[in-house]
This record gives C-alpha cells, sequence and structure tokens, in this order.
C-alpha cells in the first residue's frame, strides 16, 4: 500500500483516565518507540503524549508500521482493565489526520476547549522526535503549529481560558469561596499538577499537599 499520513492514537473521548495513564510515554521513551515503529517500515513518525491524549504520527503504510504501534500499546495494558487495546484507540488517514492535528494543535480537540496547553505540548513533541519525523512530518507540524495560532488569534478561541488545571481551580473557586489560606491536596506530579499547584498559590492556597508514588517529584511540587 502507499505512504500516507497515518495518527492512530487514544484520547479522553475513547479512554478513561486510568487506562489513558498506561497508554502514555515519557520523555526519555520517545526515541525508543518510534525506533520500533521506523524498523517495521515507517518512514517518519512524531509522537504526541499528554495527560489526555497518546498519538502516533507516521508517515507508514497500513501495515505493518500500525500493527507495531497497537503492540506498543498492547504491551501497556497488561495490568489495566481487560479489553482489546484497539477498542480504545482510533485511526485518521491522509487528509483526516492532517485536519486532526490542525484540530488537535488549535484546542478543538481539547477536554477544555481552546485550552493553551496543548499547542506547547504539540510543539514539544515535534522537537522531541525531530530525529525521527522526517520532511513530511516536519512540514505538517510546523503548518499545524501555524494554523493553531491563527485560529486562536483571529478566532479569540480560548480567550480567558488556560487549562484543565485552572478551570478545575476556578470551579473549586465556585464550590468553596475564597481559597486564599486554605489547604488543597494534588493526586499526582506530572506536568498538569504543577500548573494546578501554580494556580492554586495564585490563588493563596497556603498549604498543598501533593500524593504521588515516587516522593522526589511529589515533594518538589509541593515546595513550590
Amino acid at each position: 500500500m502507499e505512504m500516507g499520513i497515518k495518527v492512530l492514537g487514544v484520547n479522553h473521548r475513547t479512554a478513561p483516565l486510568d487506562v489513558r495513564e498506561r497508554f502514555a510515554h515519557g520523555a526519555h521513551e520517545v526515541p525508543g518507540a518510534l525506533a520500533r515503529i521506523m524498523a517495521a517500515g515507517a518512514a517518519g513518525g512524531v509522537l504526541l503524549s499528554t495527560c489526555n491524549r497518546t498519538e502516533f504520527y507516521l508517515v507508514a503504510d497500513d501495515e505493518p508500521a500500525l500493527e507495531t504501534v497497537w503492540s506498543l500499546l498492547g504491551e501497556r495494558l497488561a495490568a489495566a482493565p481487560p479489553g482489546d487495546v484497539r477498542e480504545y484507540g482510533y485511526i485518521a488517514r491522509d487528509r483526516e489526520a492532517v485536519r486532526h492535528l490542525y484540530r488537535v494543535s488549535s484546542g478543538l480537540d481539547s477536554m477544555i476547549l481552546g485550552e493553551s496547553q496543548i499547542q506547547g505540548q504539540v510543539r514539544e513533541a515535534w522537537e522531541a522526535s525531530r530525529a525521527q519525523a522526517g520532511p513530511v512530518l516536519h512540514r505538517l507540524f510546523q503548518t499545524a503549529l501555524h494554523v493553531g495560532s491563527r485560529v486562536r488569534t483571529e478566532t479569540g478561541l480560548g480567550m480567558g481560558t488556560a487549562s484543565a488545571a485552572s478551570a478545575g481551580v476556578a470551579v473549586a473557586g465556585k464550590i468553596f469561596g475564597d481559597l486564599a489560606g486554605r489547604s488543597a491536596l494534588i493526586l499526582g506530579a506530572g506536568d498538569m499538577a504543577e500548573l494546578a499547584a501554580t494556580c492554586l498559590s495564585d490563588q493563596g492556597v497556603q498549604i498543598t499537599l501533593v500524593a504521588n508514588r515516587t516522593q522526589e517529584r511529589a515533594r518538589a511540587i509541593a515546595e513550590r
């Protein structure tokens, strides 16, 4: 089959949080994951992994590169709720794959419509995958970032909306009133937790507790 642009992924619409967490890839895992896919015949790859999505953008035919992605994700599902990894995923090809990335970069596919974090995450994913992206995906991601910027500038999308973390803190303020002097507990210690800690501090929260599997990262956020 002829090479084309593909995206295979899972996101907040297709998989619950506990499953998405297992699919997530840290920055140190990206080169190895893409190397496996390139060895399976892909001509280029970019891996976008956030708290709400894990997406592999490829220049490849349908087989066997996509099967390798399914295998990569399936390996992480062993201890998650039962079910074939494919029931949580989706594939878009060629024009639809391009359209999907444009929507992601613009914040149109985010849990919080227009949230601002995603464009930086798209840029970071592209930069982390530079060695394996190839010319087609380099051009696609450049264009997607430009489209995302134009959508925000020309439509006002996301005006006043920063992120899921800031939206959550705003909801807490509506429920509990003034947060100044209060205590808060953050579960996890990823990028979103770090942003939530900043938002809580800005609202005057006096004590922030962080529950996480590793103490070092939790302490770093709590002591900000």
